[in-house]
């Protein structure tokens, strides 16, 4: 699976289409997943403008920070037919974006996730076009994953698998959580990813806090703690999967009587799905 496959030019050509079937002039994309998705140029997110311009017809812009301009070349983003423009420190990079759309426009498409400096920034630059979600055009096409797409998930679900397998080396009784995070985290960077997105190891009473992170408390014998841990392959693509591990010794049993609740809704979840079920 070549990364070229995962972001093909067509993908432009199609967000362009829905841009215009949705009565937008044109995208405006700051870094984030949308960016990603559209070009494979995982941008840095900063006080820098780095932004998107996808007209409903015309020439996709991709403006950057001139420092940042290597990175954004040697990503994928060329290959998909954006044009890259950069902006030296010092200057207005607004004016850059107005130039890109090449004409009057009446409503764009903002990142979902766009710092509020950049959204009252497009606001001044642009000042007679109504601002709406980009997320309103992209989630469509984004729902539907190409083939390449599914395997380069599966590649991340398998890299994860694998440090999951690998749990009852650090998972001890009288281990801090934090201990057991380290070689975790270590474990998923070994496993594939390039990046750790993050680790939670929750024993005990921290298993009620959906997004605990981890602390210096030791796992008693007999806890369940729960492991939810994920990140970043090099297509772009990520792991996230929490499962729940009991550290040596006997499970309180009112928790075994709650677990097999648990396990009898996922059984049910997993009987159910089938194309054509909504969520």
């Amino acid at each position: 699976m070549g990364i070229d496959e995962l972001y093909p030019p067509d993908r432009l050509i199609a967000a362009q289409r829905a841009t215009a079937a949705a009565g937008l002039d044109a995208l405006l994309l700051t870094p984030g997943s949308d960016l990603r998705y559209l070009t494979g140029y995982d941008a840095h997110a900063g006080e820098r403008l780095t932004c998107l311009v996808l007209p409903a017809e015309g020439e996709p812009t991709l403006i950057v920070p001139r420092l940042e301009r290597p990175a954004a070349e040697a990503s994928p983003a060329p290959a998909t037919g954006v044009r890259i423009v950069d902006h030296v420190d010092g200057t207005d990079p607004y004016p850059l974006v107005v130039a890109a759309l090449d004409g009057p426009v009446a409503a764009v498409g903002l990142a979902d996730r766009m710092w509020a400096e950049q959204v009252l920034g497009l606001r001044a630059a642009l000042p007679d076009a109504a601002q709406r979600l980009a997320g309103e055009v992209l989630r469509e096409l984004r729902i539907r994953k190409s083939p390449a797409e599914v395997a380069a998930l599966a590649e991340a679900g398998a890299a994860i698998d694998e440090v999951h397998l690998r749990m009852g080396e650090w998972l001890r009784p009288g281990r801090t959580e934090a201990e057991v995070a380290t070689d975790i985290a270590a474990a998923i960077r070994a496993a594939g990813h390039v990046t750790v997105d993050f680790v939670i190891v929750a024993a005990g009473p921290n298993g009620a806090s959906p997004h605990h992170g981890t602390s210096d408390r030791p796992i008693g014998v007999g806890e369940p703690v729960v492991v939810d841990i994920g990140g970043t392959m090099a297509s772009g693509y990520r792991s996230d999967c929490t499962r729940t591990y009991l550290a040596g010794g006997s499970a309180p049993a009112d928790f075994l009587d709650y677990y097999a609740v648990l396990c009898e809704a996922q059984r049910a979840a997993v009987a159910a799905v089938r194309p054509g079920i909504t969520g």
